[in-house]
């Protein structure tokens, strides 16, 4: 019997009904969506790096002191007293000793202290200009036991006129196995697309921070072609170890603390490794708060929708309990509609999730260099999907139905016992009460309830930071490169393999970069040392407020916004740098305003000195004239590929951030309908004397709706600094882990755009709820 209202009620009431499971629905959807594409890209990409070996960490070795090699030749069985008085040079012709012997020896002593397999990743950057387009290749020898190949179709170079590539470039170029790149100025035939563990997502330097599938890729060629390109070879010694490591953290940082090894990254911090990890714990996380807060925002409807409808059916509720009936029957009367509402919306958001999931786990492949992933199907998603959302609501609505029946069977049948008015709407009054008609009868209207008022609010503010976060993230990679090169009188950055000493015109200024470890407690990452002019005005360093620096760095080392996110440093701050087997000591002087990476700042001439080089030598330079081939190049940066590098990363993104704003306005909407529309419903009568007084309805509906505008507006001007607080503190944790972060700028455009957006939802809504209004007819009010 209890049940039979059940229906009725979904009929009088629809759009309530629908609100639920549209709440249901998108939580369901978007917790099924990307925990189903996380799940899978976890699966198959554990699989594959397991494999191919991929490392565990890399090193950098020192260069070798004299010392140094007395020790290795004395290992050999060779005195140290034979070996006092001869030079580095002597020793290595008289014993032949070269480096690469010294690096072997170093490597199998830390081979066998820590039990692990070491092997280098030679490589050269082979930089391709065609038709006007540059291409950076990076050609990498084969190895055998750490980061192997993975051959996605094709074979492998036999000939020494066959490459094999990344595929994404292949399609980015519209290339096919069998046709033919150039590498310099030699054609290759491509014979195989593949993939390399250690270029998961393959970034050649920090200053392009995105992936730009149509213009790089890794190349391999065969041993013979390899050794005929002139460029400068490189090599990172990659680490597996042999057991299993609980903190692998510590024990790289202890390799990185033996004497002969500059530095050792691991691949938790490693950014070609790890941000496709960053990435899904970004997406796991966005998934749980989404989730958690559209379950919250359901749970509230329910509470007006429940509160309504018992206050509605008091005395038949009253009538019950009197004749026998326990809250506890009542309440799981009651808890049916919200558990149909979310059973239907759950099931809805589980399958559409399926499908999307599907999609994005094939997005993954354009975004990272990975095998082929397949959707993945795990029993969580059900749990997480259908299960936790009945469980949740259930157990939440039956809390509340139990709070809401503890009346008294008599207090329930005094049909307006629950009529009653708030302390501040008393207060109000007697404040607004020189004030004319229609102000004293809008206010108190609203004041009557503070629940909604409270509920329309917290739901508008959920919206708002939604709306908010779509909006820093939209501009955060154009915020990125804006704060970094706004300033910049350059076109191209240079950067040479070897040391140059060579003039340059006026329009030029030299750097030294260096990578250097920073000497922190905490966990940490390499950072990009510049050696400047502090008086250049080719690319001069501008604070947070707007001055500008670049002459500070003459006085110790200016960092960058992200190294004082990550490492909560400030000016007046010591830091120790490990450059080239020195230590080198610095007072933090500036904080530039900018976040592409680790990067800090000294002077030029000061940085020579410390490390004892020849005056005036440079291995890189900001120019507006881009040089002509040359074997020492490293690699050429210009601005004109920086912007093209902002379209590919706002094409990454964009789509997924449309989608939350698309979320946020309906959730706002559906959120401001409800409430007006239980508002309206409970001042039916009040609405009714208005039109018999002869109040239009475009004045009633001024009076009775448009009075919630103010705190749906300053709802969305609070959601703005919890919202940037709350990003800022997630970009610090990222900052802390991965050598990337975000600024979190909101700008009073973005403001505007926003508040105009938040503006036109709450006159949608309006616009929806007037038309319930309008319905009210003149003799509603002799019903009461």
């Amino acid at each position: 019997m209890l049940s039979k209202n059940l229906l009725r009620t979904i009929r009088q009431k629809p759009f309530q009904f629908l609100s639920i499971v549209a709440l249901i629905m998108m939580a369901s959807f978007i917790y099924v969506a990307l925990q189903g594409s996380i799940s899978s890209v976890s699966y198959f990409l554990t699989d594959y790096t397991q494999k191919m070996n991929q490392e565990d960490f890399f090193v950098v070795l020192s260069a070798p002191t004299t010392n140094d090699i007395k020790e290795m030749i004395s290992r050999k069985g060779i005195s140290v007293s034979a070996l006092a008085d001869h030079s580095k040079s002597q020793l290595m012709k008289e014993y032949e000793y070269t480096l690469i012997d010294y690096y072997d020896d170093q490597l199998e002593i830390l081979s066998n202290e820590f039990d692990v397999t070491f092997e280098g990743r030679f490589y050269r950057d082979v930089i391709t200009e065609v038709n006007g387009q540059t291409y950076d290749y990076r050609v990498i020898k084969q190895t055998d036991s750490v980061n192997l190949t993975y051959i996605l179709d094709g074979e492998l170079p036999i000939k020494n006129d066959e490459v094999a590539i990344f595929k994404t470039y292949a399609d980015a170029n519209e290339l096919s196995i069998g046709d033919s790149i150039l590498l310099n100025d030699k054609s290759f035939v491509i014979s195989a697309f593949v993939a390399v563990p250690d270029y998961i997502y393959p970034i050649f330097n920090y200053d392009n921070p995105l992936y730009e599938p149509a213009r790089e890729t890794i190349a391999i060629v065969t041993e013979t072609a390899y050794e005929a390109f002139n460029e400068k070879q490189w090599v990172l010694y990659s680490g597996y170890f042999n057991h299993d490591v609980d903190d692998l953290e510590s024990v790289v940082s202890q390799i990185s603390d033996t004497q002969g090894v500059s530095y050792a990254m691991s691949k938790d911090i490693n950014v070609r490794i790890s941000t496709v990890n960053a990435h899904l714990s970004s997406n796991q996380l966005l998934s749980m708060t989404f989730t958690g807060l559209l379950l919250m925002m359901s749970v509230i409807v329910i509470v007006l929708v429940m509160k309504k409808r018992i206050n509605a059916e008091r005395v038949q509720i009253g009538v019950l309990k009197a004749i026998g009936y326990s809250s506890f029957q009542i309440a799981v009367s009651y808890v049916t509609y919200p558990l149909l509402a979310t059973i239907i919306g759950s099931l809805i958001g589980f399958f559409l999730g399926i499908g999307v999931a599907a999609m994005l786990t094939n997005t993954y492949m354009t975004s990272y260099i990975v095998p082929l992933i397949r959707f993945y199907f795990k029993k969580e998603l059900v749990l997480g999907g259908i299960i936790y959302p009945m469980i949740v609501v259930g157990f939440a609505s039956f809390v509340i139905l139990l709070v809401l029946l503890k009346d008294e069977p008599l207090k329930l049948m005094r049909e307006s016992s629950y009529l009653k008015i708030s302390t501040v709407s008393k207060w109000l009054m007697k404040f607004l009460k020189p004030f004319d008609f229609e102000t004293r009868f809008k206010y108190s209207l609203a004041f009557r309830n503070i629940g909604k008022i409270l509920s329309l609010f917290s739901i508008v503010l959920v919206a708002s930071s939604f709306l908010v976060f779509s909006s820093i993230a939209f501009k955060s990679v154009e915020n990125i490169v804006d704060k970094a090169f706004k300033n910049v009188n350059y076109s191209y950055q240079i950067k040479y393999n070897k040391l140059i000493n060579k003039p340059f015109t006026e329009t030029e200024t030299p750097f030294l970069e260096y990578m250097v470890e920073p000497i922190l407690d905490e966990k940490n990452t390499a950072f990009c040392l510049y050696g400047i002019d502090p008086y250049n005005f080719i690319n001069p360093l501008y604070n947070a407020a707007g001055e500008e620096i670049t002459s500070l760095a003459k006085d110790g080392v200016i960092i960058n916004e992200f190294i004082a996110r990550a490492y909560s440093l400030q000016i007046g701050d010591e830091l120790s740098l490990q450059v080239k087997g020195k230590v080198l000591s610095y007072p933090v002087v500036g904080i530039v305003n900018h976040y592409n990476g680790p990067m800090l700042y000294t002077s030029l001439n000061g940085l020579i000195r410390s490390l004892d080089l020849e005056a005036g030598v440079y291995n890189g330079k900001w120019s507006n004239d881009r040089p002509d081939s040359d074997k020492n190049l490293s690699y050429i940066f210009s601005i004109d590929d920086l912007a093209r590098n902002i379209e590919v990363g706002m094409d990454m993104i964009q789509v997924s951030l449309m989608i939350m704003v698309v979320v946020a306005v309906i959730l706002g909407s559906i959120m401001m309908i409800l409430i007006t529309t239980f508002i309206i419903d409970e001042n039916q009568k009040q609405i009714s004397i208005l039109k018999v007084m002869g109040y239009r309805e475009n004045e009633i509906s001024k009076m009775v709706l448009t009075i919630y505008f103010p705190f749906v507006m300053i709802a969305y001007l609070l959601s703005i600094p919890l919202t940037r607080a709350g990003v800022d503190y997630i970009m610090t944790l990222i900052a802390s882990e991965l050598p990337m972060a975000i600024p979190t700028d909101f700008t009073m455009a973005q403001t505007i755009i926003g508040g105009l957006t938040v503006m036109m939802t709450y006159l949608i809504a309006m616009k929806c709820s007037k038309v319930q209004l309008d319905k009210i007819s003149l003799h509603e009010v002799l019903k009461y």
